[in-house]
């Protein structure tokens, strides 16, 4: 596994992290609306490890340092990351090395982009979630369990946990599917001390080509500029 392929699990954890915060700012009115929350974590810097496995094996490993510059665009240092290993160049063992590489970058970035889809939902689409989606209270857990279906593909559905006090957001789960094979995102979030909440680990499963990207979030701290 190469940076080049880790650079595709960073940016598809990334990824998850906007499709996962989807929604809940339209479902009921909330003490910290979804903007602010971003806003908030905009002033911290944290560390995020992406982890790759492939057929039930860990391919590879990355702890980056992540914060937003002046900008407001996110900086990611890596910190540490698996050795690359050394992949066959010639002949026929070097072709079918680089066409498996190939593919296995293209389905990252077509996980990516699926879930980006998610977090980018049309107004119109959303306006249909909200209309369509059932709202269960789950007493012992004190959550509200908002689920809809056929968002955005047919036999899909999206499910948000919020805390039913707080309505802050707790678990999300989207279930979806990639070139007729299905695929499972589920997140889980906390609060940091001052309130913004945040992503804490999101794992993305396509079991159709045995894959598996698990991004995890923490060390959160306030950025000195």
């Amino acid at each position: 596994m190469n940076t080049i392929t880790l650079r595709r699990g960073i940016e598809l954890g990334m990824a998850m992290l906007l499709a996962t915060t989807v929604a809940i700012s339209s479902q009921m009115d909330q003490k910290l609306s979804r903007q602010q929350n971003a806003d908030a974590l905009r002033k911290y810097t944290w560390k995020s490890r992406t982890e790759i496995q492939k057929g039930g094996e860990t391919r590879s490993v990355e702890l980056t340092l992540m914060r937003y510059d002046i900008d407001g665009t996110l900086q990611k240092t890596i910190l540490s990351s698996t050795p690359q290993k050394q992949l066959p160049t010639r002949g026929i063992r070097g072709l079918i090395a680089q066409r498996k590489k190939e593919n296995f970058l293209e389905t990252l970035d077509e996980l990516g982009n699926l879930a980006k889809s998610y977090s980018e939902l049309p107004p119109d689409v959303m306006q249909r979630f909200r209309a369509s989606a059932t709202i269960t209270p789950e007493a012992e857990q004190k959550l509200i369990r908002i689920k809809g279906s056929n968002v955005l593909q047919s036999a899909d559905s999206m499910t948000l946990w919020v805390d039913a006090r707080t309505h802050k957001q707790r678990k999300a789960e989207i279930r979806t599917a990639l070139e007729g094979k299905p695929v499972r995102i589920v997140s889980d979030f906390q609060d940091l001390p001052a309130g913004p909440t945040f992503m804490a680990r999101s794992v993305v499963e396509y079991p159709g080509e045995e894959l598996r990207v698990i991004t995890e979030n923490f060390d959160y701290e306030r950025a000195t500029r």
